[in-house]
């Protein structure tokens, strides 16, 4: 089925869906017989829920945020997310909003850098095409929409892209989104030249599958982007804020947000090396696993201190010595690989 220029299929079985008004707008697979409801233009796909909020919540939370659409912006609809959020403490949707809103400056200097790194003399085709799983309320697919010819965004959290579609329209960009599972992509074989994991490998249920979901929709010698918070940064935690917050033990942590009111995060955290070991497992080519920069329009949204801190981090990038110790304990890593062809998997299969 074609949903805005896009192949969608079954997530489960990759069967051919057809689109059905019976009462409401629904998704039918007519090899499975799955079906699977059209909400507010986004398929909800999905074969398993948000971990943090049940399906007909999470529903009823996207109609909440809609019913405000035309009349807020884009900043304004993320605080009405969080005003209606209360398992979110107040400092910590104040860290996420920050986060949001200088998404858009880090999300280009990020796929401008793991294009240059992806170069090596490999030129994209005429029809390029991006999807990013996990794409939030979307920076990344509005840094990337003048750039390809095609992009899609996938999310688990349907609340999220009713957000990220606020996001779009004030900055004029059309696009499919699509509610979906990491481990379950409802795309067929090789249909994407880029695949995008920006800050959610951390998060799914399964990382292999995730990841094996990935390799299956590249083309041969398509490039995978992943960008995750590192296991032995000495940093802010990206989702509860304490410095370290990553290297302590999950008891402690879980012991601390609830006391602050929140819900602890469920989530997986990788070093460089845990990292570089699971892509390479999904088939891909040893990966290219770096430190960002940041970007100095994400830098602005922080206080003075921070940006600091972000001066010194910038700067040690830069020196040899604090550059290898930076690759330990940095806070976020990026990672490049590429989708051999069957023939060179094939040799490296006779290889090893």
């Amino acid at each position: 089925m074609n949903f805005k220029g896009v192949e969608i299929c079954c997530p489960c079985c990759k069967g051919d869906l057809r689109e059905t008004t019976r009462e409401t707008r629904q998704l039918v697979c007519e090899s499975c017989g799955r079906d699977f409801p059209v909400i507010l233009d986004i398929p909800d796909l999905r074969v398993f829920p948000d971990p943090y909020i049940e399906i007909e919540a999470d529903h009823a939370k996207g109609l909440q945020l809609s019913a405000r659409f035309d009349e807020l912006d884009f900043a304004a609809l993320v605080d009405f997310y969080y005003s209606i959020t209360s398992a979110v403490p107040k400092e910590d949707a104040r860290r996420y909003t920050r986060g949001l809103l200088g998404g858009a400056a880090r999300a280009r200097a990020s796929l401008d850098t793991w294009e240059k790194t992806a170069g090596n003399g490999h030129k994209l085709p005429a029809n390029r095409r991006l999807l990013e799983i996990g794409c939030g309320t979307a920076p990344l697919l509005v840094a990337a929409a003048s750039r390809f010819d095609q992009v899609v965004g996938v999310d688990i959290a349907f609340r999220w892209l009713v957000v990220a579609k606020k996001r779009l329209a004030d900055e004029r960009v059309d696009l499919p989104l699509i509610c979906a599972c990491a481990e379950a992509l409802p795309f067929p074989d090789e249909a994407f030249d880029r695949v995008v994991a920006d800050s959610v490998l951390e998060h799914v249920r399964d990382q292999e599958k995730a990841l094996a979901q990935c390799h299956r929709v590249l083309t041969p010698n398509g490039r995978l982007f992943v960008s995750t918070p590192n296991r032995f940064s000495l940093g802010p935690d990206p989702q509860v804020g304490i410095w370290g917050g990553g290297i302590l033990p999950e008891r402690w942590l879980a012991s601390y947000v609830e006391r602050q009111g929140g819900i602890p995060p469920k989530r997986r955290l990788l070093s460089a090396r845990s990292l570089s070991a699971l892509i390479r497992r999904a088939g891909f080519g040893a990966p290219r696993v770096m430190l960002p920069d940041i970007a100095n329009g994400q830098r602005d949204y922080f206080g003075k201190g921070m940006q600091m801190m972000i001066d010194v981090y910038q700067t040690a990038k830069r020196l040899p010595v604090s550059r290898q110790c930076l690759e330990l304990i940095g806070p976020v890593l990026h990672a490049v690989a590429e989708k051999g062809s069957d023939r060179a998997q094939s040799t490296d299969r006779l290889r090893a």
